[in-house]
């Protein structure tokens, strides 16, 4: 299995060594908003322990920890065009850019998602992009249009913490991020709800860790319970493990 989007920084290492133990091969770590993120250089901290520490402590509790680096929507400097110029010295350390997105709907984080998706396209980068809790359908009709104004490879992209309400809206081959997080996005049954009726679609799973109430066992107990359902093996297999692996090319 692979944890398609975390945030181990502010997980301790006991939660590392149970997702192993859970037969979670992969953690996917990408950069959010943990501090106050006021200027650059605290993201470039951030960043820095994503790419060395998090795939340290990975390597000491057994499991694989591959880091992705971006720029949040939910907290960036007002000087973030300069933290964008850095991101592709970080490139060939990382799997991905992400976490970015939109959040508030501002001009100005339309133009931190555009910066970092013609990155993403030159460099040919996936891409994780975050959706909003509140306002999500207005978000993702704002993002998809960005995503069509900058032509970037549809197979570069996955459109994060979909809900049943969205993902129809979703009629190009992107990659759908579900993020099982009970009590502030989805629950295990809700999910697998979901993938019971968009089989057509590049379904991933993750567990969205973080510093608010998470689940280290989001996706043993989605594998599970779609085995209870009798789900088809290999669709089974895509949203746990084949669809991340074939977007992050691990």
């Amino acid at each position: 299995m692979i944890d398609a989007h975390t945030h181990l920084d502010v997980r301790s290492f006991e939660d590392l060594e149970k997702m192993a133990i859970a037969g979670i091969d992969y953690i996917i770590t990408l950069a959010h908003d943990p501090y106050k993120m006021s200027a650059p250089e605290v993201y470039l901290d951030h960043w820095d322990r994503i790419i060395n520490l998090e795939v340290k402590r990975g390597e000491i509790a057994g499991i694989k920890v591959l880091p992705g680096i971006g720029v949040h929507p939910m907290g960036f400097p007002k000087d973030w065009r300069e933290l964008i110029k850095k991101i592709p010295e970080y490139l060939d350390k990382v799997i991905c850019i992400g976490e970015t997105g939109l959040h508030y709907l501002t001009k100005e984080e339309k133009n931190l998602l555009l910066e970092q998706l013609k990155i993403a396209k030159e460099y040919d980068k996936p891409i994780v992009i975050h959706t909003p809790e509140k306002n999500k359908e207005i978000a993702l009709k704002r993002i998809l249009e960005i995503l069509e104004e900058i032509k970037i490879d549809e197979s570069l992209v996955m459109i994060d913490h979909i809900d049943e309400e969205t993902i129809n809206l979703i009629d190009k081959d992107y990659y759908v991020g579900l993020s099982i997080q009970p009590g502030f996005k989805l629950d295990v049954k809700r999910a697998c709800e979901i993938i019971k009726n968009n089989e057509d679609k590049k379904i991933i799973l993750s567990s969205d860790l973080g510093s608010l109430k998470s689940d280290i066992y989001a996706l043993p107990k989605a594998k599970l319970y779609m085995k209870k359902l009798n789900f088809d093996k290999n669709v089974i297999k895509k949203v746990v493990f084949k669809n991340a692996k074939k977007f992050y090319r691990i």
